[in-house]
C-alpha cells in the first residue's frame, strides 16, 4: 500500500473477505492502510466481537465499517446461516460506541420482495440509537458469466454455487431502485445512484488483491493479471491506467446520467451475459424500458464460481 501511495493518492482501501475480523493481524493492516489512504473501510458479516479491536483505530475519523445485512431476521438467517443475532449485536455495539457504520445488502430473488418494508422497519429501530446509517446494495453476482474475466492467474477463495434463477431481472432492480429512492427515511441515508451494481471502475479505477497478492481490476474476476511480489506498483498502475482509458463508458448516456458507474468487465458482474443482453448499454435500455425487447430468464442451469 505504501508503494502505491508514493506514486499517487489512494482514495479508498476496502478490506473485504471472507471475514476480515478473522485475521489476527487486522489491526496492523488497518493502521498501515490509515497511514496511506483518504478513507479505509472494513466490510464485515458482524460475526466477530468489536471488543478486541483497538479503540483508537475504530474511532479514526477516516475509518468506517460496512455491515452485511440481507433483510429481516428470517430472510437474513436463511441466506447467512442463522447469523442475524450476532450481526445485530455487532451493529448495536458499533452504534453505541459511535463508530461509523453503514449497511449493505446483496439483492437476490430471496430477499427482493422484503427490502422496502424491511428498510422502513429498520428506520424505526434506528430511532432508539439516535444515529443515522447509510444503506446501499448490490445485485447478486452471476459468477458463471464472469468465469472468463481477468487474466491468467487463478485467484484464491473461489467456490462453486448454483446461481440459476436467483438473479433479479433488470426491471425488478429498477423498480427496487425507484422505490427506495422515492422514500424519505428519518435515520437511513441511501446515497445509491447505481440501480444494479457498479464498482465505479470507469470513474477512477480500482485494484483488487486476493490474500496471496494476485491482483485484478475487478474484485469479481476469478483470475488475476499479475502477482504483486513480481509486479512493481509502477507496472500495476500503468496497466490500470491503460484499462481505464480503454473503457467506452464516458461516451455512454447511462454513465453520463449517473445510472451506471461503469465497470472494468462491462458485465455488471455477470448480469449482461446471464440475461443475454448483448452489452451493458442494452441491459440498461431494457431496465429503463428504452427498448421494447425484454430479456427472458435463461433456460440453462449449472454451477457458478464466486
Amino acid at each position: 500500500m505504501e508503494s502505491f501511495a508514493r506514486l499517487r493518492p489512494v482514495e479508498l482501501i476496502s478490506l473485504e473477505g471472507g471475514e476480515p475480523f478473522l485475521r489476527p493481524d487486522l489491526s496492523a493492516i488497518l493502521e498501515s492502510c490509515l497511514n496511506v489512504a483518504e478513507k479505509v473501510k472494513i466490510v464485515t458479516s458482524g460475526l466477530m466481537p468489536l471488543g478486541s479491536f483497538p479503540p483508537n483505530l475504530l474511532h479514526h475519523p477516516r475509518f468506517f465499517l460496512e455491515l452485511s445485512l440481507d433483510g429481516p431476521r428470517e430472510v437474513h438467517n436463511f441466506l447467512r446461516d442463522g447469523s442475524w443475532g450476532r450481526a445485530w449485536d455487532f451493529l448495536k455495539a458499533a452504534l453505541e460506541r459511535h463508530i461509523q457504520v453503514g449497511l449493505r445488502s446483496v439483492i437476490s430473488r430471496h430477499n427482493l420482495p422484503f427490502m422496502v418494508s424491511w428498510l422502513a422497519h429498520l428506520d424505526r429501530q434506528m430511532e432508539t440509537f439516535g444515529r443515522r446509517v447509510t444503506f446501499s446494495y448490490d445485485t447478486i453476482l452471476s459468477p458463471q458469466a464472469m468465469a472468463g474475466e481477468g487474466g491468467c492467474l487463478p485467484r484464491a477463495g473461489l467456490r462453486p454455487y448454483p446461481a440459476q434463477g436467483i438473479l433479479p431481472s433488470p426491471q425488478e432492480m429498477w423498480a427496487l431502485f425507484r422505490s427506495v429512492k422515492s422514500r424519505t427515511f428519518a435515520h437511513i441515508r441511501i446515497p445509491q445512484s447505481e440501480p444494479l451494481r457498479g464498482c465505479g471502475f470507469a470513474r477512477c479505477g480500482g485494484i483488487s488483491f486476493d490474500p496471496a497478492g494476485i491482483f485484478s481490476f475487478c474484485c469479481e474476476s476469478p483470475r488475476g493479471l499479475g502477482w504483486i511480489q513480481r509486479t512493481s506498483a509502477e507496472r500495476c498502475l500503468s496497466l490500470l491506467d491503460a484499462a481505464v482509458g480503454n473503457r467506452p463508458c464516458r461516451g455512454c448516456l447511462h454513465f453520463q446520467e449517473d445510472l451506471c458507474h461503469g465497470c472494468w468487465t462491462g458485465q455488471k458482474c455477470g448480469m449482461v451475459e446471464y440475461w443475454g443482453a448483448g452489452d451493458c448499454q442494452a441491459l440498461y435500455d431494457w431496465m429503463v424500458q428504452r427498448k421494447e425487447s425484454i430479456p427472458r430468464e435463461p433456460e440453462h442451469a449449472g454451477l457458478s464460481l464466486a
